[in-house]
C-alpha cells in the first residue's frame, strides 16, 4: 500500500491539529488490514518489516513529534494518542514502536541542547530516534569536552532497528569517577552494536533488542543531565507556538506507554465480537454464545474497563497539554498521579482483554489464533517498568501519606 505524501497537512496554524488528526487517523485505519496480515512476518523477524516502516513514514505517523521547522507535524499529544491507538488495532508491536520513536523524537526536540537538536533535525529528512533511560551496565569516564563510554549495555531499545539516533542513559561522573547525576546521551545508531536478543512471546515487532557501546566519546553538547530534564528546565526555552515541547518529561514518558494498549484492547473487543455469531458454549444448551447472559456480562464488563481506562488516559493527556500551554510544570502530586493513572489504566486494559480471552474458550490456545497474539501483546504491554501498576500505586500512595517519593522519576 502506498499512501499520499503528508505535505498537504503540515501547517503553522495551531487550529489545524484537528485536520492533521483526522487525516492521520484515516491513514492509520487504512493500514490496519495490512498490519494484521503481516503478523507472521513480524513475529518471524522480531522487528517491523521495512514495508511497514515505509508506510508509517509515508503516512507521517513517525513525524508526529518532529518540529514543524524540521519538516515534521508537531501534532498534539491527543493526536499522538489517537493515532498510535489506531495503529494498535492492527498490530500492538507496530504501535509500540511508533509510540517509542515518537516520544524519543519529542525528547530530542524538547530536552537536548540546541547544537544536539540541530544535529538530529537539521537535515530535514525523516528522523527516527529511539532510547533507553536506564542502562544495564555503563562504565563512563569524564574527559575534556565530554564523556568516554568505555562499556555500556541497554535493554529493551524499542524501535532502534529503524532509528538514526539513540538516547541512552548514562551515569554522569566527575574527574574522580564519582557519580554526580544521571544523563541522557545522544548517540548515532551507526556507533551502536545491536545484540539481536529480542526473542519474546509478544510485541515482537517492537524490535526491542539490547544494544551495546564500547570505547565511544560523547561530546558535552550531546549529553543532558536527567535532573534538569525532570525539573523541566527546558520548558522556558519554548514559546507558545512550540508548547508541545514544554510538556513535563516524566508524565509524557509514562502516559504514552498506554497508547498502544488502547489499540490492543480495541482489537480484542472487535475480534471477540466478530467470532460470537458462529460460536457456542461447550457443555451447555447454548448453541450461540451471543445469546448467553454470561457473555453479555463479560462483554459489558470488558467494555466498561476499556472505556474507563481510556477516560483516565484522556484526562492525563489533557492535563499534560494544559500545563504545557500555560508554560507550567505540573506539581509533584499531579505528576505522581499521572504515573498512578498510567499503571491503573494499563491494568484495566489487560484485565479487559484477559476477560474476553477467558470467554473465548479453548480456541485461544491455537498458536495461529489472532486473539491469542492480541492477548499476549496486552500482557507484555502491561509489564513495562514505568507502567507497572504496583510500583505506580505505591509511589502515589507514599506521597499521599506524606512520605518522600522512592524514585526521582516523577
Amino acid at each position: 500500500m502506498t499512501l499520499a505524501a503528508v505535505t498537504d497537512i503540515r501547517s503553522t496554524n495551531a487550529s489545524a491539529d484537528a485536520s492533521i488528526r483526522a487525516d492521520l487517523l484515516r491513514r492509520a485505519a487504512a493500514m490496519v488490514p495490512a498490519l494484521r496480515a503481516r503478523a507472521g512476518e513480524v513475529d518471524a523477524i522480531a522487528r517491523l518489516p521495512e514495508s511497514t516502516v515505509a508506510e508509517l513514514d509515508d503516512a507521517g505517523i513517525l513525524d508526529m513529534m518532529v518540529p514543524k521547522a524540521a519538516g515534521g507535524l508537531q501534532a498534539s499529544l491527543r493526536t499522538y494518542m489517537e493515532v498510535v491507538s489506531e495503529i494498535g488495532r492492527g498490530d500492538g508491536s507496530a504501535a509500540w514502536a511508533c509510540a517509542l520513536i515518537n516520544v524519543c523524537n519529542w525528547m530530542a526536540a524538547a530536552c537536548l541542547s540546541k547544537p544536539a537538536r540541530d544535529e538530529v533535525f537539521a537535515s530535514g529528512g525523516k528522523v527516527r530516534t529511539a532510547g533507553v533511560l536506564s542502562p544495564r551496565k555503563a562504565v563512563v569516564k569524564r574527559v575534556p569536552g565530554g564523556y568516554f563510554v568505555e562499556e555500556g549495555m541497554w535493554g529493551f531499545n524499542s524501535g532502534v532497528y529503524h532509528a538514526q539516533w539513540d538516547l541512552l542513559g548514562i551515569p554522569l561522573v566527575d574527574e574522580g569517577g564519582n557519580v554526580v547525576d544521571q544523563g541522557m546521551a545522544l548517540i548515532p545508531t551507526a556507533d551502536i552494536e545491536f545484540l539481536n536478543d529480542w526473542d519474546t512471546i509478544a510485541l515482537r515487532g517492537s524490535g526491542s533488542t539490547s544494544v551495546a557501546v564500547k570505547n565511544l566519546f560523547v561530546p558535552d553538547a550531546r549529553v543532558t543531565p536527567l535532573s534538569s530534564i525532570l525539573a523541566g528546565e527546558y520548558i522556558s526555552h519554548f514559546g507558545d507556538e512550540d508548547a508541545l515541547y514544554r510538556m513535563a518529561f516524566m508524565p509524557v514518558a509514562a502516559i504514552i506507554l498506554t497508547f498502544p494498549a488502547l489499540g490492543i484492547a480495541r482489537a480484542a473487543q472487535e475480534m471477540f465480537l466478530e467470532k460470537l455469531p458462529g460460536r457456542g458454549i461447550q457443555y451447555t444448551w447454548y448453541a450461540k454464545q451471543s445469546e448467553a447472559a454470561v457473555t453479555h456480562l463479560q462483554a459489558g464488563e470488558a467494555s466498561a474497563m476499556v472505556d474507563a481506562a481510556r477516560l483516565m488516559v484522556e484526562r492525563c493527556v489533557d492535563e499534560i497539554e494544559a500545563a504545557a500551554a500555560a508554560g507550567q510544570m505540573p506539581d509533584a502530586m499531579t505528576r505522581a498521579r499521572i504515573r498512578r493513572d498510567t499503571g491503573y489504566a494499563s491494568k484495566m486494559m489487560w484485565d479487559a482483554v484477559d476477560l474476553l480471552a477467558s470467554a473465548s474458550g479453548g480456541s485461544l490456545a491455537g498458536a495461529r489464533n489472532p486473539f491469542n497474539r492480541v492477548w499476549r501483546d496486552a500482557r507484555v504491554a502491561n509489564l513495562h517498568g514505568i507502567v507497572c501498576t504496583a510500583t505506580n500505586l505505591e509511589l502515589y500512595g507514599r506521597m499521599l501519606c506524606g512520605q518522600a517519593p522512592n524514585t526521582p522519576l516523577v
